[in-house]
């Protein structure tokens, strides 16, 4: 019998494999728009998958569908502690316990919040990843299944050969690896000597040791998973009276630039700050809030057309998302994807600066609920 796409997501959502399982529901929404489980699985995956827009919107409609279904409940509560809003997620437990005294992940759940329910604990969980300890459905089993596989070969191997096993124990063992191509980009020693001219016309003027140390702040950034700060240093070194061996350097680090997603954006700065110095922020990733006017199919935006005919370009009103305060219009675009009009949205898209104006490439836009 031929598999439905609801049975395919449920063996993605148990291997954990949730970017494809977004990929293979959206577009199902208006087979399955009376589906519980079709929009908790979507919605789950969403939050699992660093999209909180698309979760709440996804598991407020499968809420709507089964008021009183534990697991909806459970994300929505797991939501709400990534948005913040612990009160309404310790809402969410309590309505668990009401049905269920001896519910053992909601009290799990709360201990928690008791622990680390603070803006500050909060955070860390987000930062750390610990907050996925909060996220229902996966069997734990299955999640640790392969590292637990892993660190038994990685014994096995130290037994048997102490030098080789150490080396692999450690590969094992470190959370993450360190970008070494990052650390490959070395200055030459006539770079180091020469790293600023005299004369011209520059948006900003460094000294040696600020031109330097913001050649290595770049890379610092970069080592930390900080794209966007590391962004702000070369453009800072472009746009300034660096040489111009220090700036190949450093134009050559865009290369190690990563694909954002609504989970990794770190250091996004804000509408204000771009407006005020639009350069600065050139390839940043932002995720902004606000409305879409002025719809354009088939257009092109940027300077070399980075987005060409099957793109929808639009004025996005930046911060207008609740109709109270318009923080500025900027253009924008993306490719294959609707764009709602006169709703509130959420993007996720790049900065592009073209002299002293600047666009958003937009890679995801969410309807944010009322």
């Amino acid at each position: 019998m031929a598999r439905t796409a609801l049975d395919r997501a449920e063996r993605l959502f148990a291997a954990g494999r949730y970017a494809e399982l977004v990929s293979l529901l959206e577009p199902q929404v208006p087979v399955y728009r009376e589906s519980h489980r079709f929009y908790y699985l979507l919605g789950s995956s969403c939050l699992r998958t660093g999209d909180p827009g698309g979760g709440l919107t996804y598991l407020k409609r499968a809420e709507q569908l089964s008021p009183t279904n534990r697991e909806t409940m459970l994300a929505l509560a797991a939501l709400s502690v990534r948005k913040g809003e612990t009160q309404k997620a310790i809402e969410y437990y309590l309505r668990v316990l009401e049905d269920k005294p001896g519910d053992r992940r909601a009290r799990t759940c709360l201990a928690i919040l008791r622990k680390e329910g603070s803006p500050e604990g909060v955070a860390r969980l987000i930062e750390t990843g610990r907050i996925e300890r909060l996220y229902p459905g996966r069997p734990r089993l299955l999640r640790f299944a392969l590292p637990f596989a892993a660190v038994l070969i990685a014994a096995a191997l130290l037994y048997l050969a102490w030098p080789v096993g150490r080396s692999l124990a450690e590969t094992l063992l470190r959370q993450r690896i360190a970008r070494p191509e990052v650390a490959a980009v070395a200055l030459s020693r006539a770079e180091t000597d020469t790293p600023v001219v005299t004369g011209g016309s520059f948006r900003c003027i460094l000294t040696e040791k600020e031109a330097l140390a913001s050649f290595e702040r770049a890379k610092d950034r970069f080592q930390a998973y900080r794209d966007n700060a590391a962004l702000v240093e070369i453009n800072r070194l472009l746009n300034s009276n660096a040489s111009e061996g220090l700036k190949a350097k450093a134009k050559s680090l865009r290369a190690f630039v990563g694909k954002p997603d609504f989970r990794t954006v770190k250091d996004a700065p804000s509408f204000a700050e771009v407006q005020r110095e639009s350069w600065l922020y050139d390839g940043c990733s932002v995720v902004w809030k606000g409305m879409a006017a002025n719809l354009r199919p088939d257009a092109r935006i940027g300077p070399d057309a980075r987005i060409g005919p099957g793109a929808t370009a639009f004025d996005f009103l930046v911060g207008y998302q609740d109709k109270k305060k318009l923080e500025g219009i900027v253009p924008a675009a993306i490719a294959g994807a609707e764009v709602p009009v006169d709703r509130a949205l959420e993007l996720l898209g790049v900065i592009r600066v073209d002299g002293a104006a600047f666009s958003l490439d937009c890679s995801a836009i969410h309807e944010l609920l009322p």
